[in-house]
């Protein structure tokens, strides 16, 4: 922090611009240097062509990096396809100096392209033209537009929040690596060393009977589940 007491002064807020457009309330921005007596922030005028144009560059060059890793051990490339999706996401956000306020719709769906992108390199990206609000711009005065509260609960609350948010999302991170996983099993039934012959650890075979896509029908035999 720039300014004295920078933590008890600690500046956050959210826009809700009044324009019409599919993706009403996101908001381009960046911020002049702080002073000891305020912080403003000046729109950006930006395109989601523009913008996603870094990501999707991103996204292709680490794709090539993972097809390079497909042989490695699983937990390798499971650890290498998180990295760059915790790093494309944080770009959905902040590139160069800039800012972009993305409001719980657009996030999740833009968090989800990501995925998906990474996935198959081919899902469209989800929006286009003119990000809203180019020409707004506002300064928050630390002694007169802020107030100091007692944030001890909602630290609390948020850290929950954030823990089980983060638990959510990493099971259904496994849950869709195991199912592009299972997709590379051949056969409709096998014994266990039939699996385990075709490349695939223990593990992985009880990660294909926790999601339902194997079932045991007698001990060390498997069938393929009918969806």
């Amino acid at each position: 922090m720039n300014w004295p007491d920078g933590h008890e002064k600690m500046v956050t807020f959210g826009v809700a611009l009044a324009v019409r457009g599919k993706a009403s309330g996101v908001w381009c921005y960046r911020s002049a240097p702080l002073t000891e007596k305020c912080a403003t922030y000046y729109g950006v005028p930006m395109t989601w062509e523009v913008w996603a144009q870094p990501i999707v560059k991103f996204l292709n060059d680490r794709r090539a990096e993972l097809a390079a890793a497909r042989g490695e051990p699983w937990e390798k490339c499971t650890e290498l396809f998180n990295a760059i999706l915790d790093n494309a996401i944080m770009m959905l956000s902040y590139q160069n100096g800039i800012y972009l306020t993305l409001p719980g719709n657009e996030y999740k769906t833009l968090k989800e392209w990501v995925y998906q992108y990474l996935s198959d390199g081919r899902t469209l990206f989800p929006y286009a033209g003119d990000i809203p609000g180019g020409d707004y711009s506002f300064t928050i005065d630390f002694d007169k537009d802020t107030e100091i509260v007692r944030a001890y609960d909602l630290k609390r609350e948020m850290g929950q929040y954030n823990r089980q948010h983060n638990t959510e999302h990493n099971k259904q991170l496994g849950r869709n690596q195991t199912k592009k996983r299972f997709e590379t099993l051949q056969g409709d039934a096998w014994t266990t060393q039939e699996i385990l012959a075709q490349g695939f650890s223990r593990k992985t075979l009880d990660k294909f009977v926790e999601h339902g896509l194997i079932e045991r029908v007698k001990r060390g035999h498997y069938v393929r589940k009918s969806v």
